[in-house]
């Protein structure tokens, strides 16, 4: 063997690390592709790929009737998942509870390749509804009674390619908000929280169906987690909301690892629902507020960080049980171009590196999760803010 420009044949040394450094390509390229099929390698593929029809409105799944208690994910007065806490955590009691929240879930449907799924699939097709109850929902059970509809949810490649798939989706959460306020809130303040294709919905729901209506008097804030939103709301009299106990004002995060990019694909170049019609262009910067401060700006150390919930693992019972106990001071956190920057060392404990934050630096399972305890305290707080200020209407 000689070198291609001199013609000199390479010392063994250099002979010796040519042999180690292919051979450590190959344990890369063996573990990349170990991974990926870990990871769920074709299952994703197959999951972004869609059905090969094109979306029929002729043949999607029964909407669902949510004067039936079936139709919702969480409703209060029956004891769920969301109903749970962590050792030594009482949930507030329902009857004294001085406000709701209405919480659109994220996707949780990985059944066979279809536009949208069915709003009642079984568990094995929507294996992350308990997690979302679990990790998300009961955020708010320490101040409030919490509704979250199931609904016709897009699938991940509904969401990526199918417009009308969107539209069905957020169908079902208008319906849906439409009977709470109607037969379930009885003139309540309320919290709208949502994460991930939820928050897609909840852009929509804000402006078809709460700012400039005598409903907004009534919204204590607006948590819309894990997905874009764009800075521009305060143009239609929603201010993004910088201080603790501000209400009457939304807040939204996209977790991410320090010095990565992947989680830009939350934030960049979306296309949402803006003043009557779909934008694709012209996009408002995406808001990020710290919920270690409750900031836009400025960063928050690990020792403000109240608790991290690691993500639910099956099996799971139904009904409330006690969570896993929660990690103190995990990470801090940082708003910076538009994504919350962590640094979640790897020697944390399991249920925080997950298969989005290894591919793509994106702690996108656990926007809620890593800062669960601040959210619950927050939420707490605004609340309390709310009705010092306003008096709170009898059930």
């Amino acid at each position: 063997m000689t070198d291609d420009q001199t013609g000199i044949a390479p010392p063994r040394r250099g002979r010796r690390w040519l042999r180690r450094g292919f051979g450590c390509l190959g344990i890369v390229l063996a573990l990349l592709i170990i991974a990926f099929f870990a990871l769920g390698g074709p299952g994703i593929i197959s999951s972004m790929r869609g059905p090969a029809a094109p979306f029929d409105p002729a043949h999607v799944p029964p909407a669902p009737d949510y004067a039936r208690k079936g139709a919702w994910l969480a409703l209060a007065g029956r004891p769920g998942q969301e109903r749970s806490t962590t050792p030594g955590v009482v949930p507030i009691d329902e009857a004294q509870a001085p406000a709701d929240v209405f919480f659109i879930a994220p996707t949780t449907y990985k059944g066979s390749p279809v536009w949208n799924g069915a709003y009642d699939a079984p568990y094995e097709q929507t294996p992350l509804n308990p997690p979302v109850l679990l990790e998300q929902a009961s955020v708010f059970n320490g101040c409030c009674r919490i509704y979250a509809p199931h609904y016709r949810q897009a699938t991940l490649a509904g969401l990526g390619k199918s417009p009308p798939a969107v539209e069905l989706a957020y169908s079902d959460v208008a319906a849906a908000f439409r009977y709470y306020i109607a037969h379930l809130n009885h003139g309540r303040p309320f919290i709208l929280a949502s994460h991930s294709q939820g928050t897609g919905h909840a852009i929509k729901l804000l402006q078809a169906e709460i700012l400039g209506t005598p409903i907004k008097d009534r919204m204590i804030a607006a948590y819309l987690i894990g997905g874009y939103i764009p800075d521009s709301f305060a143009d239609l009299g929603l201010p993004t909301c910088d201080a603790p106990l501000q209400t009457r004002c939304v807040l939204s995060y996209n977790t991410n690892q320090t010095g990565r990019t992947g989680a830009r694909i939350l934030i960049d170049n979306k296309t949402y629902w803006w003043r009557g019609a779909m934008k694709s262009s012209g996009q408002a910067k995406a808001i990020c507020v710290n919920p270690l401060n409750w900031r836009r700006e400025g960063a928050a150390p690990a020792s403000a960080n109240e608790g991290a919930m690691p993500f639910p693992q099956p099996p799971f019972r139904d009904g409330p049980t006690t969570l896993a106990a929660l990690v103190p001071h995990l990470t801090g956190a940082v708003c910076h171009d538009g994504l919350l920057d962590v640094d979640i060392p790897w020697s944390a404990p399991s249920g925080f590196i997950d298969k989005l934050s290894i591919l793509y630096g994106s702690y996108h399972l656990g926007d809620y999760g890593v800062f669960y305890a601040n959210l619950r305290r927050n939420a707490r707080d605004r609340v309390a803010a709310w009705v010092a200020a306003h008096p709170v209407a009898k059930p």
